[in-house]
């Protein structure tokens, strides 16, 4: 095997090196050999050749820890420059965080800043745990007969804190014998099974639509509603209004697009086109231009209907569904609008296009009542579920509605009653209920609230739908009113139990 002297050995010899590591290179060119008649005899022993093995495995290990310090060299000198890099990045960081660390302390205002931003982070809390004291309204509509039974309120005490409604009333059962306890118990019972719904409106896509373009009621605060279905109107076209829609967003195709014309002369020799727009057109003389020509285009998007009670049949079978006919501004259509101004001299034609975009849906509704492809409302308390049914006429989907949320869970509580005379003397039964509603409904972040009488009578909060409902405190009898005393009906046990005190 060649020796190296690593001492005396230049940058060419390595790969020599490499070489003779994996050939086993000899010093030699020729092996001690004899030769004895036809026959050539190996001379080198056995050991000699072991320990050129030897020096081969020597040379190889030598050659790996020289690569693997090498490698470890460099790794080490990688990790040094990115440890240096991130010290710098750091230092820096911290140079720029000092600096505006005291441009902040030397902000004078700064409490009353830090105070301020504060209680902005508390707003979304407070706003959540406010409640709303107009869902009283449709609570109280609902409460109360409207046939020849009439129940009326003297006084009405809510409290948002606990839930609870605390009012005195009077019975009157429209007829002979005045007082019954009859409407006092129909009334508890009504009550008992008084039911409400609330959740949100959603686009086609599933978007959020804001509470404020929902219109719910009509001008008499009564719910908008369609042979027993409801439906709210989305006031579409509002800014804002439509989630798919960036009302701040201005492109050059709407921005308004001029034509200036000469009086007279509207040769093309008159006319300057700069990018496809018409410029300014002079008279012949080279003078300004005397006429402008000024063309608007404004899209018009219509109120929209959007039904809160499921279209089933429609929605199921996937029946297009288009807002040009859902009866609300139908009559809307594309038109156009001239007028003229003069301004120093100037005669303006004014132009405004208005074209009219209306939507087309294509609905979808399965058999648990998942609503898609068209705008509609997710209950948070109806759940709806269908099922196939076979008729002589063929197959057909049967649905359901289940109302989880319970208005008055606890029933009411009838505290007191006695027979008594109302502000024209007629006799009525005088009563003091307590009712615990479900807190839920005051909530602030609860939307789009409708109380469901027993008959499923639909009503939202409007103030509207509660005239009449008070009148003057009725009396407890005289002593001297023997009619008032005498009269008497049949009686419930729990009625019973709070009329012993006052007869």
């Amino acid at each position: 095997m060649k020796k190296f002297d690593f001492k005396t050995m230049n940058f060419s010899d390595i790969p020599v090196f490499v070489k003779s590591l994996f050939d086993g290179d000899k010093n030699d060119n020729t092996m001690m050999t004899g030769q004895t008649g036809k026959y050539e005899v190996n001379l080198v022993p056995d050991v000699k050749l072991q320990m050129i093995k030897m020096q081969k495995m020597r040379n190889l290990v030598f050659f790996i820890c020289i690569a693997v310090s090498i490698a470890s060299v460099s790794t080490v000198a990688i990790l040094g420059g990115i440890k240096g890099t991130q010290d710098l990045m750091i230092s820096g960081q911290e140079n720029h965080i000092n600096k505006l660390s005291d441009k902040v302390t030397t902000y004078k205002e700064l409490p009353d800043f830090l105070t301020i931003q504060d209680q902005l982070k508390k707003l979304s809390e407070i706003n959540k745990n406010r409640p709303v004291l107009s869902r009283v309204f449709p609570i109280l509509k609902n409460l109360f007969p409207t046939g020849a039974d009439t129940i009326t309120m003297s006084e009405l005490n809510v409290n948002l804190e606990t839930s609870t409604l605390n009012f005195d009333g009077q019975a009157n059962a429209g007829e002979d014998p005045k007082i019954d306890y009859r409407v006092l118990e129909s009334f508890k019972k009504s009550v008992n099974m008084m039911k409400y719904d609330f959740g949100r409106f959603v686009t086609a896509s599933g978007d959020l639509i804001p509470t404020r373009c929902i219109r719910e009621t009509d001008e008499n605060g009564n719910l908008l509603s369609d042979n027993g279905n409801v439906y709210v109107i989305w006031k579409r076209g509002t800014t804002d209004c439509d989630p798919g829609r960036n009302d701040h967003a201005t492109t050059q195709a709407e921005e308004n697009k001029i034509t200036d014309d000469k009086k007279v002369d509207s040769s093309v020799s008159n006319t300057n086109l700069n990018n496809g727009q018409i410029g300014q057109v002079g008279d012949k003389e080279g003078g300004e231009a005397t006429k402008k020509t000024v063309a608007k285009v404004e899209t018009v998007v219509p109120d929209e209907k959007i039904w809160r009670t499921p279209q089933f049949d429609i929605w199921s079978k996937g029946t297009e569904v288009k807002t040009s006919e859902d009866g609300v501004a139908d009559d809307l259509k594309s038109s156009s609008e001239t007028k003229t101004t003069t301004e120093n001299g100037v005669e303006t034609d004014t132009t405004t296009i208005k074209n009219v975009k209306n939507y087309v849906y294509k609905p979808s509704m399965d058999l648990k009542g998942k609503i898609t492809g068209v705008p509609h409302f997710e209950s948070e308390c109806i759940k709806y579920s269908g099922q196939e049914v076979s008729t002589n006429e063929g197959n057909s989907i049967k649905w359901s509605a289940e109302n989880n949320c319970k208005m008055v869970p606890e029933g009411t509580q009838i505290t007191d009653s006695s027979n008594g005379r109302d502000a024209n003397n007629n006799l009525v039964l005088r009563f003091t209920a307590v009712l615990a509603v479900d807190p839920v409904i005051f909530a602030y972040n609860t939307k789009h609230v409708m109380t469901i009488g027993p008959t499923g009578q639909n009503v939202t909060d409007s103030y509207q739908q509660i005239k009449g409902m008070f009148a003057a405190a009725a009396k407890d009898c005289r002593a001297d009113d023997s009619e008032c005393i005498n009269t008497s009906t049949k009686q419930t046990n729990d009625t019973n139990k709070g009329n012993e005190g006052k007869k």
